[in-house]
């Protein structure tokens, strides 16, 4: 795949709709074609990638990932291309393929083995996520 330009891209980004139904109905398309482990989508290893976005408010493309469950978008690791670890379920010995932010995470904490729900309080402390603040771009 090395110098070959798939989609998305930079120069081809993926385009959302401005209708919040509509968006949502593209980015659970995408999560699975994810999850699918799709060519296009494929990054370093198994690595979950990071998109390209034109938002048209902001007239620009913007690097994203987002939950695949309740669409909060993450800003995580542009340099590489893929999500951070805190947001990938498997880090957190999950079993399954999905970008999830620190709500999502923080109710899925009973199913996390007892060395990551350690971890997950000391990642609180680091304040990697504020739950009640709502640092998360919502549809």
């Amino acid at each position: 795949m090395r110098g070959k330009k798939t989609y998305p891209s930079y120069k081809n980004p993926v385009r959302l709709s401005s209708q919040t139904k509509e968006a949502q109905k593209q980015l659970k398309e995408l999560s699975t074609r994810i999850i699918a482990n799709e060519p296009i989508f494929q990054r370093k290893g198994d690595k979950i990638p990071v998109l390209p976005f034109w938002f048209e408010m902001l007239q620009d493309v913007v690097y994203y990932s987002w939950c695949f469950e309740c669409f909060a978008f993450v800003r995580e690791a542009l340099r590489h291309g893929i999500i951070k670890n805190r947001h990938d379920a498997r880090f957190w010995g999950l079993k399954e393929k999905k970008a999830l932010c620190g709500h999502c995470l923080a109710k899925k904490l009973e199913e996390m083995p007892i060395r990551k729900r350690h971890l997950w309080v000391e990642y609180q402390k680091r304040g990697y996520w504020r739950i009640n603040k709502g640092n998360y771009i919502q549809f």
